[in-house]
């Protein structure tokens, strides 16, 4: 009878350290995909939702600070009464925390990225398929709220977007020397690539980030080469990369961006949770880009201003699901750096 008990014991204690030790490998294995160590040179703390989805208007935000000190948000959506086609809106604040709805500024537009020109205009770049312009427009006003001279400036799949399917999430960022737009490269699958071209049957969306410079904000060329390629390392499993924000402090450039492990053949939903997420890549020219932190928050299309002497993010909050940011009934955030 002792023996059995004996016996029971010593298959029990087994059982014990074959559980645990496969628990130990499957943690091991999960966090060493993590390829990061130490703290985030930011730390980011969510302060609040600053605008509710209630309009339906706050996909893709970008944010300039005024001439005066106060700010405004473009953001683009389908709007209250939901005509099926996307109008970009805006939003008023001069603390950057309490915002007032402006209304439609331009409609049958998307993508939305601003800049100040040094006249004082407002000069805002969009995406549009309509009305006979597909690719890349712009626009002026001078006082940020009523736009004219729209002008396709680059036409989808011609010129210097020759052999780009389609885009989306246009960031601007001033130069020494001119204007750089980053963009994400869409509509690209497995097959697209070497890589995968024989296997038929992945059919996941492949994005990753592109950039074109122009000295003058109106004349741009295609930058040779990938801002952030998928599966560049570390993040070797990566399939989409896109919805960049870029800020330059001191002599680095700064680029915060969603990174997407989804849908992908054998990527199993704790992963797509516990790794997609907005991820950190640095660089001293803005071309060349090493990517350094991950999972900085939760949500997208993160876009970075700074207000004051504080570092702040928006946030497209994902509440609601993927198709609130389609619709643009997400709620907007805001991170600030500690």
């Amino acid at each position: 009878m002792k023996e059995t008990n004996n016996h029971k014991n010593k298959t029990s204690l087994i059982a014990s350290i074959v559980v645990i030790a496969a628990a130990l490998l499957f943690a091991s294995w999960r966090l060493g995909f993590n390829p990061f160590s130490g703290s985030n040179e930011w730390q980011w703390s969510y302060e609040k939702t600053i605008i509710a989805g209630e309009h339906k208007a706050n996909s893709n935000p970008d944010i300039i600070q005024l001439k005066n000190g106060c700010y405004r948000i473009y953001s683009h959506g389908v709007g209250e009464n939901n005509d099926g086609m996307h109008n970009i809106y805006s939003y008023y604040s001069c603390d950057g925390s309490n915002w007032e709805f402006e209304g439609v500024r331009i409609k049958k537009a998307a993508m939305p990225a601003v800049i100040m020109t040094e006249d004082g205009k407002t000069r805002i770049y969009f995406q549009r398929g309509a009305d006979g312009m597909n690719g890349i427009v712009t626009a002026v006003s001078d006082d940020g709220l009523r736009f004219t001279n729209e002008k396709l400036l680059l036409a989808l799949n011609e010129g210097e977007l020759a052999g780009i399917k389609s885009f989306a999430h246009l960031e601007l960022v001033k130069t020494d020397n001119g204007f750089r737009m980053y963009f994400d490269e869409t509509g690209l699958t497995p097959q697209d690539f070497e890589k995968y071209k024989n296997n038929k049957d992945w059919q996941w969306g492949v994005t990753r980030i592109r950039s074109l410079f122009s000295p003058d904000g109106l004349n741009w060329k295609l930058d040779p080469g990938i801002r952030i390629d998928y599966e560049q390392k570390p993040l070797d499993l990566m399939q989409r990369a896109g919805s960049c924000t870029v800020i330059k402090e001191g002599d680095e450039y700064h680029m915060f961006f969603n990174a997407g492990f989804s849908p992908w053949e054998d990527t199993k939903w704790w992963k797509r949770m516990s790794w997609s997420g907005v991820y950190e890549a640095v660089s001293t020219d803005g071309l060349n880009w090493e990517i350094i932190d991950n999972d900085l928050m939760r949500g997208s299309d993160p876009k970075i201003i700074k207000m004051g002497d504080k570092l702040k993010m928006l946030i497209s909050e994902d509440s609601g699901g993927e198709s609130t940011r389609y619709d643009g009934s997400n709620s907007i955030g805001i991170y600030v750096v500690k």
